[in-house]
């Protein structure tokens, strides 16, 4: 089945390719990449290779480009970067919207965003991620869709990805609402082997996703370890246990309905086997992390409310020496 809804995904590593390919395989035909440099040169000339649970395979995208303004308003725009990139990216995202269009951040940690409940009045700030305001004045709020991302994929070079596990994503709208608009863009997502919900309180989800973050991936840092050991190890599940506990505490203050116990928490990362986390991928690249928002903005929240998190600022602390000091080493 041809489908013509225009589709531009920010951002060419694993998740943006994953996407990408899935979506091409399912039949969406306007599906365009915005990458950088060399990327955008090797993904343009020779595209997508995947390889994940269904099999391999090779897709070309509609158009790679460099610059947003090289694109017609979308429909849909996924925003698959760092986030350290998003306040680069910010003021280009007017060029590509109509009215009807969403933007979709498929970003780790807490978002920027996180106190706004899909009104026009003053938003609070998340000093870690937005210490100036600038993205909560700038991004187009009212076009924003909130998202958990649960796929895990390595880019092995340009535009060659392996995924070795399911695909989910979740999505939900900042003011707590099953719309029409987010209905719509589960239905995007038909035939592409990728597991869409939605959810009436995407703060829960996100409140999910940061435990598994914050408790395996600053540590995977320190230690190399996989997502195996660190909920399983003897000299590791101990930490990674105290992390989560730290993590829902924060979680519950602000409200969240977590309903993964520690104890699940463990198993389902164990069963996760010999896999490496994003972050630890990064550090060995000599990326910058994502602390800000998997950590920092936590660590942050935590206290307004005099959580002091002692574990988790312990192995935080650390990362943050060592990717310091990753940097000064280059």
């Amino acid at each position: 089945m041809l489908r013509t809804q225009k589709i531009a995904i920010y951002g060419a590593g694993a998740i943006g390719c994953t996407l990408a390919a899935r979506l091409i395989l399912a039949g969406h035909q306007h599906v365009s990449l915005i990458a950088r440099g060399e990327n955008a040169k090797v993904l343009a000339q020779d595209g997508i290779y995947l390889k994940d649970l269904s099999g391999e395979y090779h897709v070309q995208p509609f158009q790679v480009v460099e610059f947003s303004h090289e694109l017609e308003p979308q429909d849909y725009i996924f925003i698959c970067t760092k986030f350290d990139a998003l306040k680069h990216l910010t003021p280009e995202l007017g060029q590509l919207l109509h009215e009807n269009s969403l933007v979709i951040p498929l970003m780790n940690g807490i978002p920027f965003w996180y106190f706004y409940q899909g009104q026009s009045t003053e938003v609070k700030k998340i000093h870690a991620l937005d210490p100036e305001g600038e993205l909560i004045r700038h991004f187009p709020l009212t076009h924003l869709i909130g998202s958990v991302v649960f796929i895990t994929a390595k880019l092995e070079s340009y535009g060659r990805v392996i995924s070795e596990n399911p695909y989910l994503l979740i999505f939900g709208e900042p003011n707590h609402q099953l719309s029409e608009r987010v209905t719509c863009l589960l239905e995007l997502f038909e035939d592409t082997t990728i597991e869409v919900r939605k959810t009436d309180y995407i703060r829960d989800q996100i409140w999910t996703k940061v435990m598994a973050n914050l408790s395996s991936n600053p540590l995977s840092v320190i230690t190399g370890a996989t997502l195996e050991d660190i909920y399983s190890h003897p000299d590791l599940v101990d930490i990674s246990k105290q992390m989560l506990q730290e993590v829902r505490q924060v979680a519950a203050s602000y409200g969240a309905r977590i309903s993964i116990d520690p104890a699940t928490f463990l198993k389902l990362g164990t069963e996760m086997g010999q896999t490496y986390t994003s972050m630890w991928y990064d550090y060995q690249k000599g990326h910058v992390l994502e602390l800000p928002n998997i950590a920092n903005a936590v660590m942050e929240l935590a206290s307004t409310y005099g959580e002091t998190m002692p574990m988790t600022k312990l192995i935080c602390h650390l990362t943050q020496y060592l990717n310091l000091k990753n940097h000064k080493d280059e």
